[in-house]
């Protein structure tokens, strides 16, 4: 229908997360150290473009669910700050994107992984046929 989506943004997460990604896809469009350097980004500063916040140091409700998203997502191998709970997902982001060992191959995998469990088919448990029971008349 042409009022579905009259400008053709995007409108689920993984969407969201998609064009987050593309903004900085290229080693060029992607910065460390600052949420914006000329037309580079962070992964935060991408996200709260794509989530239309008022401004990088405040974040939305839109780009604190898909932060979470993102940092449920970071691996296993990154510094002992990034997992802790009591920091925000946005800080953690911060925190992986800045790190002296995060080169932006790593960060277009985090992005990667997140969009992939984003997508996942949820797995519908069934109950197997021989574990239901009939009983004729």
């Amino acid at each position: 229908m042409p009022f579905d989506n009259p400008h053709q943004t995007p409108f689920g997460d993984a969407e969201l997360l998609g064009e987050a990604r593309s903004r900085i896809s290229t080693r060029n469009d992607w910065v460390q150290g600052c949420f914006q350097d000329g037309n580079r980004l962070c992964i935060v500063g991408a996200l709260s473009l794509v989530a239309g916040s008022r401004s990088f140091n405040s974040a939305n409700r839109v780009e604190r669910r898909l932060a979470g998203v993102l940092a449920s997502q970071l691996p296993s191998k990154r510094p002992v700050w990034t997992r802790f709970r009591f920091f925000t997902a946005r800080q953690r982001l911060m925190w992986f994107n800045d790190a002296r060992h995060t080169g932006h191959a790593d960060v277009m995998a985090l992005f990667d992984r997140a969009m992939d469990h984003l997508m996942a088919p949820a797995l519908i448990s069934q109950p197997r046929l021989s574990s239901v029971r009939c009983n004729p008349k």
